[in-house]
């Protein structure tokens, strides 16, 4: 059965962005986001996390980092009934320094195949889905994968009310 998603950047929407966030203890939430996550699921939304993390390709953390942080961050949210269906990220930047991630990708964003494989796994009703991003390559993202898109606003919660009032 197709449901609606919310396609989630992850660095300036849900955490602060303080550059290269790969430590739990630096991954700041924004304003709202327990409480906006917590709305999307009450609305029966799949909650994706699309995350271009070149911080990989560059060296100044390792993909294990990361798959650390978000395990802590996806644990962490279970105390608040939160459930993230899946967090996809690229690790590739072209002028990366680390061979193996040294490459265009189009899993990097304004690419958008971490959204065409979640497409694949999870029917989704995109008229009702849509995307947040703090980017100008998270919003050529949406429109490639034919999801509307809104910039992060300083409050995730009053924005997701909005979009699913908006929506429904």
């Amino acid at each position: 059965m197709k449901k609606p998603a919310a396609f989630l950047d992850r660095d300036g929407v849900i955490n602060h962005d303080y550059g290269y966030v790969y430590k739990y203890e630096n991954f700041k939430l924004r304003k709202g986001v327990i409480k906006g996550l917590q709305l999307l699921g009450k609305k029966k939304y799949r909650i994706f996390i699309v995350t271009n993390q070149s911080g990989i390709a560059r060296g100044f953390f390792t993909e294990k980092d990361l798959k650390s942080l978000h395990k802590k961050f996806k644990e962490n949210l279970k105390k608040f009934k939160i459930k993230i269906d899946a967090i996809k990220f690229s690790p590739y930047h072209p002028r990366g320094k680390i061979k193996k991630y040294k490459k265009n990708s189009q899993t990097r964003k304004p690419g958008n195949q971490m959204i065409t494989e979640i497409f694949k796994k999870w029917p989704t009703d995109k008229k009702k889905s849509f995307m947040i991003g703090d980017r100008r390559s998270d919003k050529l993202c949406a429109k490639k994968s034919g999801l509307k898109f809104e910039f992060a606003t300083s409050n995730f919660f009053l924005q997701v009310k909005k979009i699913l009032t908006k929506n429904n």
